[in-house]
């Protein structure tokens, strides 16, 4: 797969600014954007565009990679694989216990917030524009969507 292009790497760059902001500058937890491993289960590695682990789970990181559940994993999607993260990796991520998945769309400057209801993702909404995003993971997060897509 070629790599990410222009809107992709931005929208990354964003998501890592706002949420490091939020979340490590504002010590609740840690963010994480690739290459960085995430060992979901034995033989179940994946490499998300942004993870967020809270301090009350700091437990789950080592030197080299994520073993276990983060709190929230972030994709931004890429033309050739919308499909796969909206199968293979968000049944992954469901089964894993990852409480919260954004999958955010450059072109249409969208980010849908999926929240884990017993084993499988609930859609919060599609949100763009000046919307604020309802996370569960990150309460009192108060970004408009629009600045992910600056």
């Amino acid at each position: 797969m070629p790599s990410p292009g222009e809107a992709h790497q931005s929208a990354n760059r964003w998501f890592i600014y706002c949420l490091t902001h939020h979340v490590q500058l504002a010590g609740n937890g840690y963010v994480h954007g690739p290459p960085f491993d995430v060992e979901l289960a034995p033989n179940l590695v994946v490499q998300p565009d942004l993870i967020v682990v809270l301090s009350a789970n700091q437990h789950v990181i080592t030197p080299s990679h994520i073993v276990g559940t983060p709190d929230l994993l972030v994709e931004i999607a890429s033309p050739g694989a919308v499909g796969y993260d909206r199968r293979a990796k968000q049944d992954a991520y469901a089964r894993a216990g990852v409480p919260e998945y954004w999958i955010a769309d450059p072109t249409a400057r969208t980010i849908e917030v999926l929240h884990l209801d017993q084993d499988m993702y609930r859609s919060l909404g599609v949100f763009q524009g000046q919307a604020l995003l309802p996370s569960r993971v990150l309460p009192g997060l108060h970004v408009h969507v629009a600045h992910f897509f600056a």
